[in-house]
């Protein structure tokens, strides 16, 4: 029954990024995809800083006003642990599900607001006992800033940015680099 359950939330969110995908099509005047990678900052109260690392998949629309929309996706591929005393906690990043605003200065800079959805996993091993697992997912609205650089003599972009989001007692800081095509 918990599978079925986790199975209905991840296809919940992969409907709303189709429809989000969809309406922010309707209107573009430029649209490019992405793929790049973030590097995660997560602080929390009590531990450790831990940082790591995600593949990242994204779709963007632009319009002519400066405002563009971007829907993503990214995948956990760079764990990182800790000791605590004679056991160590492994934390690992899950997927996670963004849409983000974005309002162009220029072609150059930019600022953005993001809404993400992300799940954090982390395995505690020790000497005495077996390891333990513990899951936890959390949204939130976060800020941003970046450059876009452009390639020459191509559409291409490369897009360098950082996003801050505040979970409560934990915070996340990204920094992300990204081809735009």
């Amino acid at each position: 029954i918990i599978k079925l359950l986790n199975m209905e939330h991840f296809m919940k969110k992969i409907f709303f990024i189709l429809i989000a995908f969809l309406a922010l099509s309707v209107q573009a005047v430029e649209t490019k995809f992405g793929i790049g990678y973030i590097n995660s900052d997560l602080k929390v109260d009590l531990l450790p800083d831990i940082s790591t690392g995600s593949l990242e998949l994204s779709y963007l629309a632009g319009y002519d006003n400066g405002l563009a929309a971007e829907v993503g996706v990214a995948f956990g591929v760079v764990d990182d642990d800790f000791s605590a005393g004679a056991d160590t906690v492994t934390v690992e990043a899950k997927t996670s599900y963004y849409l983000r605003g974005i309002y162009n200065f220029n072609d150059t800079f930019f600022v953005n607001a993001t809404w993400l959805d992300t799940e954090i996993g982390a395995e505690w091993t020790g000497n005495n006992f077996a390891a333990l697992e513990a899951k936890e997912s959390d949204s939130d609205l976060g800020y941003g800033i970046g450059a876009n650089i452009a390639l020459p003599n191509s559409e291409a972009v490369i897009r360098i940015s950082y996003n801050s989001f505040d979970f409560g007692a934990a915070d996340l800081d990204q920094i992300s680099i990204k081809y735009l095509f």
